[in-house]
C-alpha cells in the first residue's frame, strides 16, 4: 500500500469514502449468484431506516435511492401545487430546484452570506409573498444554517421549513442535530457526501402525519434497475482502484475517463437532470445493496467527522488569510463537521491547475449559483445577477479535502501552494 501511496493523488472528491469493506460489500452483490436476487430487496433498508431513526431520535426515517428523490417526495406529500413559490438559497446544486420544477412549482432563490456560505435570514423576508409555501435550508458543506432566524421567519409566515442535510449528517446547532429543526429534513449518500453508498437519501420526520405520507409514497415507488444498482456496484470497486493507480503511468486516468466514457459506472448528474428534465425511473426506492455500504458507513460516521473537523482546524492554524485568500467562518454555536475546508481564492483556475501540477486535485463545488458547471441556469429558474454574492463566492471557491484518507502530511503539502 505504501508503495502505491505515491501514485495517488491528494483529492477533494474523487470518492473519497469508499472503504476495502465497501469494496468487498460489492463484490458480494456481483459475484455471488446467491446474491443477487438481493439486489433491490432485503432487510437492509429497514435496518437503515431504523439507524436513522435511533441516531436522530426522530419516529420516521424513510429511505430513497437519493437525496434529490426524498426532497421531491417531501414537496409531493406537504401537497406543493403548480405556482407554489419555494425558498432556497443560490450557491446550490440543480437538483434542489428540479425537484421544485417538477411540482410545478417555482423557486424562488435568496443569497447567501459570504462567510458561512448559508442562506442570508436577513434576506428572506423580502421575498416571501402570498404564493411562498416552505423553506429550503441548506447546511452548506457541513456548517449549520442559523436556525433560530430562520425559524423566527417561517413561524411568522406560516411556512414549511426543509432541511438540506445532504452535507450534514452529524453536524449540530445548539447541540441540536441538523435534521431536526424543521418540519422535515433530508439526507443524501451520494459518492462525496458525509457517508457515501454510491446513490442513496433519506427523509427524516417528527410529524405522525406527514412521516406516514411519506412512507405511502415511498412504497408506492417502483426498485431501481438491476443494471442502474450494477453500475453503482461497480464505482467503489473502479474508483477505489483507480486513485491508486492514477499517476502510475496515468492508468488510473485511463480507468475512470473510459469508465465513464462507455457507461460502466454512472455520473453524479444525468444529462437530463442539467437540463432541468426529469430522468428515467425518478423517484425510486433505495436498493438493498446500496443501503448495506451506507448502513456500513454509518458505523464509520463519528470517526470520519472527527478526522474532518481536524483537518479543518489544521487548514485554519496555517492558511493565512489576505487580500488574496478569504477563510470561511462556523456559524456561531454550531458544530461545523467541514464536509470540506472551502476557501475562496482570486484566480481560482489558475490555482487548481498549479496544484494538478503537484499531484493535488482540488474541488470546484459549487462552480456556479446553480451547480454542477454545465447546468443550464435558465432553465433551473436562475436569473444571472440576482444573487450576487452567490456568484461570487462560486467564481472564486475551492474545496480543500478534509475526507479520512487525508493525514497532516497532506495538509502540509496543500498550504505550501498558498506559499
Amino acid at each position: 500500500m505504501s508503495i502505491l501511496k505515491k501514485f495517488q493523488p491528494i483529492a477533494s472528491a474523487f470518492a473519497p469514502n469508499y472503504t476495502f469493506w465497501d469494496c468487498l460489500i460489492c463484490d458480494k452483490y456481483l459475484f455471488l449468484p446467491w446474491y443477487w436476487g438481493k439486489l433491490q430487496t432485503g432487510k437492509n433498508t429497514r435496518k437503515l431506516e431504523r439507524k436513522f431513526c435511533e441516531y436522530m431520535n426522530f419516529r420516521w426515517a424513510i429511505s430513497f435511492d437519493s437525496g434529490r428523490s426524498g426532497l421531491y417526495a417531501i414537496l409531493k406529500c406537504l401537497e406543493i401545487k403548480d405556482y407554489d413559490e419555494i425558498i432556497l438559497q443560490a450557491f446550490t446544486t440543480v437538483a434542489l430546484p428540479n425537484a421544485i420544477k417538477w411540482c410545478g412549482a417555482v423557486p424562488i432563490f435568496i443569497d447567501i452570506n459570504e462567510k458561512t456560505y448559508n442562506i442570508d435570514p436577513d434576506k428572506i423576508e423580502e421575498k416571501i409573498t402570498e404564493k411562498t409555501k416552505a423553506i429550503i435550508v441548506q447546511h452548506t458543506f457541513g456548517n449549520p444554517a442559523d436556525m433560530n432566524k430562520i425559524m423566527k421567519i417561517a413561524k411568522k409566515h406560516n411556512l414549511y421549513v426543509i432541511e438540506d442535510c445532504a452535507h450534514s449528517l452529524g453536524a449540530e446547532y445548539q447541540r441540536q442535530k441538523t435534521g431536526t429543526f424543521g418540519d422535515v429534513a433530508f439526507f443524501s449518500f451520494g459518492r462525496d457526501k458525509v457517508i457515501s453508498s454510491v446513490s442513496g437519501g433519506m427523509v427524516i420526520t417528527a410529524n405522525q402525519k406527514l412521516g406516514e405520507k411519506i412512507k405511502k409514497f415511498k412504497d408506492q415507488l417502483p426498485q431501481q434497475k438491476k443494471k442502474f444498482i450494477i453500475k453503482q456496484l461497480l464505482h467503489p470497486l473502479i474508483t477505489y482502484d483507480a486513485l491508486r493507480l492514477y499517476y502510475f503511468f496515468s492508468i488510473g486516468k485511463i480507468i475512470m475517463f473510459l469508465s465513464t466514457k462507455f457507461g460502466i459506472i454512472t455520473k453524479a448528474y444525468t444529462k437530463e437532470e442539467k437540463k432541468s428534465q426529469k430522468p428515467e425511473n425518478f423517484p425510486a426506492k433505495m436498493p438493498n445493496a446500496l443501503a448495506e455500504i451506507a448502513l456500513h458507513q454509518f458505523k464509520l460516521l463519528d470517526k470520519f467527522n472527527n478526522n474532518r473537523k481536524k483537518i479543518a482546524n489544521l487548514f485554519i492554524k496555517k492558511i493565512v488569510e489576505n487580500q488574496n485568500i478569504k477563510l470561511p467562518a462556523s456559524t456561531p454555536n454550531s458544530n461545523n463537521i467541514f464536509l470540506w475546508y472551502t476557501i475562496l481564492i482570486e484566480n481560482k483556475k489558475e490555482f487548481i491547475k498549479k496544484a494538478r501540477k503537484n499531484h493535488i486535485i482540488l474541488g470546484d463545488w459549487f462552480p456556479k449559483a446553480v451547480g454542477p458547471i454545465e447546468v443550464n441556469l435558465e432553465k433551473a429558474g436562475y436569473k444571472t445577477g440576482s444573487c450576487p454574492v452567490a456568484e461570487k463566492v462560486s467564481s472564486m471557491c475551492i474545496n480543500l479535502p478534509t475526507h479520512h484518507r487525508i493525514n497532516k502530511k497532506d495538509v502540509e503539502k496543500i498550504v505550501k501552494l498558498f506559499k
